[in-house]
């Protein structure tokens, strides 16, 4: 991706809520606009139980197939659906049924977000994935590349929080020139609410006979099954996960990347609690500073907290509001003028304090919505499925969520690098740190079974 065209891409009608009309391609599944969009289900227990009570809301959509590595975590959505074909292998699935398959939705762990996305665009299907778009910056770069050369396949990653009127807003307000340029941006998170930090992995165990294990593994290295890794606090391994960073990042930045469209940090410093091999660190703080002309003296900065961690002396912020207990995820936005709070999924911001936030409706200075709303909020699966009738991508589509999920991940380099780093985005390398790159990549060799 040319630097030019990640920038230039924020500024694009898809990001500000209207649609992106794609030209047709050969690998298109063209749908009838009279019938219903037959979807894959790959990765059936945990989330993917919100996959699909999010698309029996979506009249046009059936589940036409169910894929889990998992037989036991699979087992109350497979009771749903006694009579669909259930697949271990989400290659035998495609090859089999790629005929009846309009499009996938992928829910499994990070790690295989990459493998299984790109399989399913060059088979043909419109693809939906979870949020974050992928494990590693490579990744995200080549699954966008992918994308963009199945021109005519809709992609979308699930970040419900892009589907609110949040981000929308709070640009409204920006724009009518409510909040003046903006200074610092201070986001946290409560977790990890899983196991992290300085702990060795634990000792190996027998697999159940309801997993397959070495599906789920994929394209990771072979190590000993343990439950207490498998199926929920993976996301505290780096082989699998992302951390509490990329666990939340892409729901809890989404309002501050979308409405100030930062794109890519130029710098990069921060500093963790202790971490092992194999383990992501209990606690980290990230800070990353944009080049961006909505900022005070062209300049934005985001600071990022995590694990309980929390911002300190934000402008016009009572500390006991940020202390309180009850505040485990949000975002604190400073402009000149104003300061604007937010929760984790953009919903219901308001400027702060409450009482300035009254004076300034009643002065009737908030402009009027002028931003398309998404007629799906808080169901970007119903979002995607109409997309894909109307041949056009939705907001959340894989070029923005490729960008969004690459400056997430950044925020992860600095527990393995002192020291502020400098990122040049138009080559993908941290220009004043060699050593900083190797974190932009998988750790390990991806088995080569698993890619198509």
């Amino acid at each position: 991706m040319k630097k030019i065209s990640r920038r230039k891409f924020l500024e694009n009608s898809a990001l500000m809520g209207g649609a992106m009309f794609l030209p047709a391609c050969a690998t298109q599944k063209k749908l009838d606009p009279n019938g219903k969009m037959n979807i894959a289900l790959i990765g059936v227990g945990g989330i993917g139980g919100q996959s699909i009570g999010n698309l029996a809301k979506c009249p046009r959509a059936r589940i036409c197939a169910l894929c889990d590595v998992d037989d036991a975590r699979a087992a109350k959505n497979y009771e749903k659906f006694p009579s669909l074909p259930r697949f271990r292998d989400f290659r035998t699935m495609l090859d089999k049924m790629g005929g009846e398959i309009d499009g996938v939705v992928v829910s499994t762990p990070d790690h295989m977000h990459y493998p299984i996305a790109s399989w399913a665009l060059k088979a043909g299907k419109h693809v939906y994935c979870q949020k974050p778009l992928t494990r590693t910056v490579w990744e995200s770069r080549e699954l966008a590349k992918i994308a963009r050369e199945n021109g005519g396949l809709i992609t979308q990653m699930g970040n419900q929080g892009h589907t609110f009127d949040g981000w929308r807003k709070i640009k409204e307000w920006f724009d009518a020139g409510v909040l003046g340029q903006i200074e610092d941006i201070y986001s946290w998170t409560d977790r990890p609410i899983w196991p992290q930090g300085s702990f060795e992995r634990p000792a190996g165990e027998e697999v159940p006979q309801t997993l397959d294990y070495k599906l789920w593994l994929g394209v990771a290295p072979y190590k000993p099954y343990s439950k207490t890794i498998v199926p929920f606090n993976w996301r505290g391994y780096r082989d699998y996960g992302t951390g509490a960073g990329g666990d939340m990042a892409c729901h809890v930045l989404d309002v501050s990347f979308s409405a100030f469209e930062l794109g890519l940090p130029t710098k990069v410093w921060g500093d963790s609690t202790a971490y092992s091999k194999d383990v992501w660190p209990a606690q980290a703080t990230a800070h990353l500073e944009f080049v961006n002309k909505r900022g005070k003296d062209g300049r934005i900065r985001l600071h990022w907290f995590d694990g309980g961690r929390k911002p300190k002396d934000v402008k016009r912020v009572d500390q006991a509001f940020i202390d309180d207990k009850r505040m485990l995820n949000g975002t604190l936005i400073v402009g000149t003028k104003e300061t604007v709070y937010t929760n984790e999924y953009g919903m219901n911001p308001i400027i702060f304090p409450r009482s300035r936030m009254v004076e300034i409706m009643r002065s009737g200075a908030l402009p009027k919505p002028s931003i398309p709303r998404s007629e799906f909020q808080g169901n970007p699966q119903a979002e995607w499925v109409d997309a894909c009738f109307a041949g056009k991508q939705p907001p959340a589509n894989f070029e923005y969520a490729s960008i969004f999920t690459e400056m997430s991940l950044l925020m992860l380099v600095p527990i393995f690098e002192n020291g502020a780093l400098e990122y040049d985005d138009e080559n993908m390398i941290f220009s004043n740190r060699k050593s900083a790159n190797q974190y932009l990549y998988s750790q390990y060799e991806y088995k080569k079974e698993f890619i198509a």
